[in-house]
């Protein structure tokens, strides 16, 4: 049976590539309650993707399992559950989906049923998946009740001409529900006490699963931009998890946990984007980060060989500042050019944030020789930015026929007051300012523990 269901997983994925290779961009198919578009072919393929690679690794890490063929029924389950959730177009059916979604991953969190400390972290993911449930019943509700559809496809239609009071509340309700599925600061303690899931899960979940908080705004875009202030606080609170998660990441001594916190932040930077009027840019980064944060999950075990090599922990020299800044230049102007990021609007802090992952990366070289340091590494990141700029176009142009996806926001205060955030926050950590408050340490490290009754100090009790 499992290897049946991995092979499943395979063809799905082949079967969602080629159809998005023959639909993208063509009039969504609607068949019942589902409605099947481009955004939902693209995101098809990136969750089948994921999961078929998580089922294959599953085959050999899961042997010996008491449970081994019901966990694979449970991550087929799970696989199903988003697939469907992505085609849904009636708000009770995408209602339904979604509670059922957080019961069966509480259940995959819970897998090891004699473990007490695994079944904690699972009824405290469970009671977080039914608050953010009960917000987004709030909001389906509030913004059918606004446009007087049942329809998610009725309702992006009509939101910009309904009552203006209604769709707010319900986009605060809805964004609610996604900053607590993605594990957003102050609701990340379920995500961090979700360790005690087996290795597959946490790939496919933070992949995949916690990324569903994008996807809900990406699906009611043009409802969020017809509540700026909302799209406004949906920014702020990215934001700020962006900037917690990474610091939280940074003062981990467990290698999945400081995963876990990476999470956050990135989906923290994921809802900026949607806040920024991005959205094909989020789904970009969604897919990329899925990716990217499986295969480190599914490597965990290669971390803590890595983690005992001695490396350097200083702070980069003053001759390291000349090259970074030279690569964030030309990567952030690299981005801007091949994504079309050039105007006068919230596209600048995009541009803002590639220019500060390339003098981040530029920094890693600091101790190579001068020609590396200063051509062939800022030319690399130069092309990274370029290359990173070309997805997120090819993004826009593949979800063209879905509504409200690219919709730039004009700058305010506290756009640029982020901005300043980000910028002072890179500044401190390179000067190692983050190392030298024992208070800041101590705070950071106490909001990013996981839940009490979730922690084990018994090797033998752990089955990750």
């Amino acid at each position: 049976m499992a290897r049946l269901l991995s092979s499943a997983m395979w063809s799905a994925f082949g079967l969602f590539l080629l159809v998005l290779a023959f639909r993208a961009g063509a009039e969504p198919l609607a068949f019942g309650p589902f409605r099947l578009d481009s955004l939902a072919l693209f995101l098809g393929a990136a969750v089948t993707l994921v999961s078929a690679v998580v089922h294959h690794f599953a085959l050999r890490h899961m042997q010996g399992d008491a449970a081994y063929e019901s966990f694979f029924r449970r991550l087929s389950g799970l696989t199903a559950l988003v697939l469907l959730l992505l085609a849904a177009d009636s708000v009770l059916l995408f209602a339904g989906l979604w509670v059922a979604m957080g019961w069966l991953l509480a259940d995959a969190i819970g897998h090891v049923r004699s473990w007490p400390q695994a079944q904690a972290a699972a009824a405290l993911a469970r009671l977080w998946f039914l608050r953010g449930a009960a917000a987004l019943v709030v909001g389906l509700l509030l913004l059918a009740a606004a446009t007087g559809s049942l329809s998610i496809a009725g309702i992006v239609a009509a939101a910009g001409a309904a009552n203006p009071l209604l769709v707010g509340l319900g986009c605060a309700a809805l964004g609610l529900a996604a900053a607590i599925q993605c594990g957003l600061f102050p609701f990340q303690r379920w995500l961090l006490s979700s360790m005690t899931a087996p290795t597959p899960v946490s790939a496919f979940m933070h992949a995949g699963l916690v990324n569903a908080g994008g996807i809900l705004v990406a699906r009611f875009a043009p409802a969020f931009e017809a509540a700026p202030l909302v799209l406004l606080l949906v920014f702020a609170a990215g934001a700020a998890s962006a900037l917690f998660g990474q610091v939280a990441a940074l003062v981990q001594s467990d290698v999945k946990r400081g995963l876990a916190a990476s999470t956050t932040a990135q989906m923290g930077f994921m809802l900026m984007q949607c806040g920024l009027g991005f959205h094909a840019a989020a789904m970009t980064h969604l897919v990329l980060h899925g990716l990217y944060k499986a295969s480190l999950f599914l490597g965990a075990g290669s971390g803590l060989a890595a983690a005992r090599r001695p490396g350097s922990t200083g702070t980069p020299g003053a001759a390291a500042i000349g090259p970074a800044l030279f690569a964030a230049l030309l990567g952030g102007a690299g981005f801007a050019l091949a994504s079309g990021k050039l105007g006068a609007d919230t596209g600048a802090l995009l541009v803002l944030f590639a220019a500060l992952a390339a003098a981040q990366a530029s920094l890693a070289t600091s101790a190579a020789a001068p020609l590396v340091r200063w051509a062939a590494a800022p030319l690399l990141l130069g092309l990274g930015g370029v290359l990173y700029g070309a997805l997120i176009r090819g993004a826009e142009a593949l979800l063209a026929g879905t509504p409200g996806l690219v919709a730039p926001q004009p700058l305010t205060a506290l756009h640029w007051l982020a901005a300043g955030a980000f910028l002072a926050a890179w500044i401190a950590v390179q000067a190692g300012l983050h190392r030298r408050s024992a208070a800041l340490y101590v705070r950071v490290l106490g909001l990013s523990q996981p839940a009490a009754a979730a922690i084990t100090d018994r090797r033998e009790t752990a089955h990750a």
